[in-house]
């Protein structure tokens, strides 16, 4: 918190934090940051929720949530992202509570050689995990799932952010990855970890090899991903949908459930449920079926 204390009056300092979340999805006593005027979709933010934030937002924001407290800094962008690491650097942020203690790895999982699993991580029964594995930090994999060869889950991603001193910030990863059950992913695939929100993969699905799940993506159930598909941060996908060899989807993108996509195809719109796209840009197409019946 030193580095709140540089930039704030003693009496605008909180006594306490208890958490770190993004604007829109925090409990009181978590800090957050907002550094535009939000949109309609924040309907609602916590009361006594710490929001950073601009001078020129304070009142604003002050008005429409009037339990939250708001913290006028410069640039809360910045701060909130060199308070972050600093608390990652001091090991002062906890594993997400989204996933269950105890951690550990049960025993009856299966377990490639030269395989890493970091301590803090929960492996539930009948998981078989490949050759040359990484398993970060705050990952939780549920029962049935396959992890092929070669695969890294929960790794930071790589994003960055010019501040208003000039210089660049990468954001830090405070979230975890949450693999439900039934999944497999495919050799060589990244699957990154959230930055405040948890990546999140939904049961029985199929994640394809040399793929990349990027931060905050929730996939649905029984989603199809083909080989080299590439999926940015914060897209949602819904249950069943199927994404042909080497899709690419931009970042804050939804797609609806049980909608089809060919084969490399750039999505850089969010999709209808059932519906069918294909080419770059993805654009409505007649029915097609990509991927197998499941």
């Amino acid at each position: 918190m030193t580095l709140l204390a540089a930039v704030l009056p003693s009496a605008a300092l909180p006594s306490s934090v208890s958490g770190i979340a993004r604007f829109g999805r925090t409990q009181a006593g978590e800090l957050c940051f907002c550094d535009r005027d939000p949109g309609a979709e924040y309907a609602e933010v916590a009361a006594g929720s710490l929001v950073l934030c601009t001078d020129s937002l304070a009142v604003t924001l002050s008005n429409r949530f009037p339990g939250i407290t708001c913290l006028p800094v410069p640039d809360p962008r910045a701060l909130f992202i060199d308070l972050g690491h600093s608390l990652l650097a001091a090991e002062s942020v906890a594993v997400s509570d989204a996933v269950p203690r105890p951690f550990g790895i049960h025993p009856g999982t299966k377990i490639g050689a030269y395989t890493d699993i970091h301590p803090e991580t929960r492996i539930d029964e009948g998981v078989h995990i490949g050759a040359h594995c990484v398993i970060h930090r705050g990952t939780w994999i549920q029962a049935g799932t396959i992890i092929r060869d070669n695969t890294t889950i929960g790794v930071a991603g790589i994003n960055a952010y010019r501040g208003l001193d000039g210089k660049v910030r990468n954001f830090p990863h405070f979230a975890s990855v949450i693999i439900g059950p039934g999944v497999e992913i495919g050799a060589g695939t990244v699957v990154v970890r959230g930055i405040t929100t948890s990546t999140q993969i939904g049961a029985e699905c199929v994640i394809g090899n040399l793929c990349n799940i990027g931060h905050g993506v929730e996939i649905g159930e029984r989603v199809w991903m083909s080989v080299g598909t590439l999926v940015g941060g914060h897209t949602r996908i819904h249950d069943g949908a199927t994404l042909g060899m080497s899709v690419a989807v931009k970042d804050n993108i939804e797609i609806g459930a049980g909608a089809q996509i060919g084969m490399g195809s750039v999505v850089v719109k969010s999709v209808k449920p059932h519906a069918s796209l294909f080419g770059n840009p993805a654009r409505m197409v007649g029915p097609i079926h990509a991927g197998p019946n499941r």
